[in-house]
């Protein structure tokens, strides 16, 4: 059987071969009278074509807009990773991406919306982040197809894609408790957002696991005064206090999991600034793997967030979202993957205080 290529379907309709990758890709520029004879001749003929691409709907603006708090465009090893795949992922079925930072702390919710989505001029929405439920509401209101990346509300109305905290939070505890540390602590607050909360349920769940398989002498504390808001990251005084008071008692904490890359450097330097060595005297890891992690010194060890991946996963529920807006909403874990670097030292029994 003689395979049907793009070529075969030009000559078939007496067009050109770009033409027909235009249409099949749904490009605005494409007629949607010549589009769907195209689509429909290219069925015909046996030709196999991506799911997405048909999922893209016709005679639409061709923009969707992608909304973050404005604290996160100080954040781009992060966020700009996730926009990075989001404009990747959107050239491919010839959509533009609308970017807006927002300010999250506005009390009249009704007003943040970029003018361009109050004259109706983009299809959906990708929202990136800690977004007030408020906000939220004004997109149902208006009846906009969105998405959540990485947010901080579980609405289980709404497409959600993030990366799998606890399972990466399982990983990091695990590499402590294997290096033979006792004594660990948890670093965040775990109420400023859901992804800490997810965090800490799993260094919960590794130490339980640990204790049930007979692991002895097991103790852990929380310290905080450090998290996230809309505004990105933040600590207090008594984040400091704190690390000082658990690295300094008799028996002194060894092991520190922070819940991201930025508090886990935070660590690194305020225990640099007491002369507390790394990982000499203690090991710490850090969760998301910016570019930076790699940097420090000592490098960090830390769980690898699929940033990239995450965007192009938005746009693709997204997409399904405006072609079947009755679809059962969707939450899409994606997997972590520890990064081992040089922040965490094994410990004898001997040594474990």
């Amino acid at each position: 059987m003689k395979k049907i290529t793009l070529q075969t379907i030009a000559e078939h309709l007496n067009v050109s071969q770009a033409l027909v990758s235009k249409a099949l890709s749904n490009d605005s520029a494409v007629s949607d009278v010549t589009k769907e004879l195209i689509w429909t001749t290219a069925k015909e003929m046996g030709y196999r074509m991506k799911a997405t691409r048909k999922t893209v709907p016709a005679s639409k603006t061709g923009t969707l807009a992608v909304v973050m708090p404005r604290g996160y465009m100080q954040d781009f090893q992060y966020w700009g990773k996730i926009l990075g795949g989001i404009d990747e992922e959107l050239s491919k079925h010839s959509f533009s991406m609308l970017l807006s930072s927002i300010d999250t702390s506005n009390a009249d919710a009704r007003d943040w919306l970029p003018a361009r989505m109050h004259e109706g001029h983009v299809d959906g929405v990708i929202v990136l982040g800690h977004i007030p439920d408020n906000y939220m509401n004004t997109l149902k209101e208006k009846n906009y197809p969105f998405v959540m990346v990485d947010s901080n509300v579980q609405d289980p109305q709404v497409d959600h894609i993030l990366s799998n905290n606890s399972q990466g939070a399982q990983q990091a505890t695990r590499l402590l408790l294997e290096a033979g540390h006792r004594k660990l602590a948890f670093v965040g607050d775990v109420n400023s957002a859901w992804s800490f909360a997810e965090r800490y349920r799993g260094f919960k769940q590794a130490v339980q696991a640990a204790q049930e398989a007979g692991i002895e002498g097991i103790e852990t504390v929380q310290i905080e005064g450090a998290g996230v808001s809309g505004d990105g990251n933040y600590t207090s005084p008594e984040f400091s206090n704190a690390l000082s008071r658990y690295v300094h008692r008799d028996d002194p904490v060894t092991a520190y999991f922070c819940a991201n890359d930025m508090l886990a450097i935070e660590t690194q330097s305020t225990f640099a600034d007491m002369g507390v060595l790394c990982p000499q005297e203690v090991s710490i890891v850090g969760f998301d793997d910016l570019s930076i992690s790699a940097l420090t010194q000592p490098k960090l060890t830390t769980v690898k967030v699929p940033k990239s991946e995450m965007g192009k996963g938005a746009v693709e529920l997204i997409l399904q979202r405006i072609n079947e807006p009755e679809a059962w909403p969707k939450l899409v874990l994606l997997s972590t993957f520890l990064v081992e670097r040089d922040s965490v030292k094994a410990i004898s029994p001997a040594e474990a205080p």
